[in-house]
This record gives C-alpha cells, structure tokens and sequence, in this order.
C-alpha cells in the first residue's frame, strides 16, 4: 500500500481520478437514495503496447491504492454488491474496493465473477488490428452501426440488451437500498451506455473507476455521466420487465 498521504494527493488532485469523484458526489444525491447500479471501469493499470496482447496489464500499486480508497468513500449507510469481469484487473479492483468499504464498517457482498460485462465475442486479433489503424472512437462506431461481420464483432445491440437483462434480474434480489456494482472494460461500459441510454462516447472517452450511475423506477431511467444527472424515458425493450 503506496504512503496514505500521497494517496489522497492522487485522489484529490490527478486527473486520471476526476471521474471517480464525480462518481462518488453522485452518490450523494437523494436521486439515488434508492437501489441503483454503478458500472465502473477498472482502476489504474499499466499501460498496453497495441501490438502486445500478452503484456502485463495488470493494475499498478497506485491503481490498487485509489481502488481501496473508492471503497472508503462509498456510503457508508448503503450495502454494496461486487461483480466483475473475470479479468484480474477487475478483481483486484473488486476486491480492493471491497476491502475498502469493510474497512470504515460498510456492508460489502463480493458477488464474484459476471460473463455478461465481459463476454462479448469479440475476435481479439482482428480488433487489435483495427484499433492500431483507427483508433478507439472509430472503431467503436463502426462497431455500433454494424459495419463489421458478425464472427469479429457480435451485435452492440444485441450484447447490450442481453447484458440489461441480466443486470436487472440480479438488482431485484439486491437489498432496498443496495448498489449493485459492476466492474468492467472501457469498450464494455461504452457499449451499455450507447445501447441503453443513446449516449455516445466522446474523446472523454471513460478513465480508470470512471463510468455511470444509474436507477429505474417504472418506465424511466435516472443516469449520472460525466457529472450530469438526467431522467429519460426507458427504451421500449427496457420498459415493463423491471
């Protein structure tokens, strides 16, 4: 564990942190008082060469440290819930927010590993490739519009629907004031919030324990990105299962 004191530095003052505050103040809006969902990115971890998919990106010490840390700033008065890819980046992010959230005498369940904010089927080699010669914004919408064949990269539609469903039935055995968090992929986490709410990533794009905080109640969504907090009407496939 990296000295506490440059610890908060980091939290308070980097940038890479920004979104995780913002995450954290939402937090305290009576909006979200009841069940809610946080899809959150892994924190910090070493940074990949795109033409080495074998290298270690697993998170640095200062990634471990701030994800601890994310846990003793959740509230306090609310049970969380853990999932995660089964990637060991968000496992350790996992359990290091849960650590962290025991640690001040929250109640945390570590749910373990969720395929759905994983598994998307894609072909990593041909996604390799076409990161190196695009870049991340480009390719996600050629993804979005269906610009590429079926066997390199499965529908967003139909991934981000399959991936709703399985996240509401878990959040209805969440306890009444629950926050079910997911811990996930920059790719992943843009696809839920492009195919459940329209929003589209920009060059923002999502940082390290950035994401979206959300609820519903009947047939409407409350979201917090970026800092804005909205209500919108549920999309037609969302509305009458919650």
């Amino acid at each position: 564990m990296q000295n506490h004191e440059i610890i908060n530095k980091i939290w308070n003052k980097e940038t890479w942190t920004e979104q995780a505050r913002e995450i954290i103040e939402n937090l305290k809006n009576p909006l979200f008082n009841s069940k809610s969902i946080l899809i959150l990115r892994h924190s910090q971890r070493y940074e990949p060469k795109l033409i080495d998919v074998n290298q270690n990106m697993e998170l640095t010490p200062q990634g471990r440290s701030i994800a601890g840390l994310f846990g003793t700033k959740l509230p306090k008065n609310r049970t969380i819930r853990l999932f995660h890819s089964p990637v060991n980046r968000c496992k350790e992010t996992a359990e290091e927010i849960h650590s962290g959230f025991e640690g001040i005498g929250g109640k945390s369940i570590f749910k373990g590993e969720c395929t759905v904010v994983w598994k998307i089927g894609i072909n990593n080699k041909f996604f390799m490739s076409e990161l190196n010669k695009y870049g991340d914004l480009d390719v996600f919408f050629r993804w979005a519009s269906g610009f590429y064949k079926i066997e390199n990269f499965p529908s967003l539609v139909s991934y981000s629907q399959g991936a709703a469903d399985v996240i509401r039935n878990q959040l209805s055995s969440a306890p009444k004031n629950g926050i079910d968090i997911y811990i996930t992929h920059d790719y992943h986490l843009n696809a839920f919030r492009y195919g459940w709410f329209g929003l589209p990533p920009d060059d923002r794009w999502v940082g390290y324990l950035g994401g979206f905080l959300f609820r519903f109640e009947e047939n409407l969504i409350t979201y917090a990105n970026f800092g804005e907090i909205k209500t919108i009407e549920a999309p037609h496939w969302w509305k009458n299962k919650n």
